[in-house]
């Protein structure tokens, strides 16, 4: 994996903000689906690269697993 978390932290309504190392000034908003987190919204800057579709499944992974739901993450398309 290329992303790193920054720093993360817990919003209002099951949501969390995130800050990536290769996007330093864009915030990544998460929401809860089931028993795990996608990106919901990506507050980009044109200061940073676009963010493509496998940083955004990078995100997520960084994301669950940090929560400790990374199997349900994985294991999404089972269930």
């Amino acid at each position: 994996m290329n992303v790193k978390i920054t720093k993360w932290g817990f919003t209002r309504r099951n949501s969390i903000k995130a800050e990536f190392d290769l996007f330093p000034h864009s915030l990544v908003i998460l929401r809860k689906i089931r028993s795990f987190y996608f990106v919901y919204q990506v507050h980009w800057s044109s200061l940073d690269p676009i963010v493509e579709t496998r940083h955004l499944e990078e995100m997520e992974i960084l994301v669950n697993k940090e929560l400790g739901y990374e199997r349900y993450y994985l294991n999404r398309r089972k269930m």
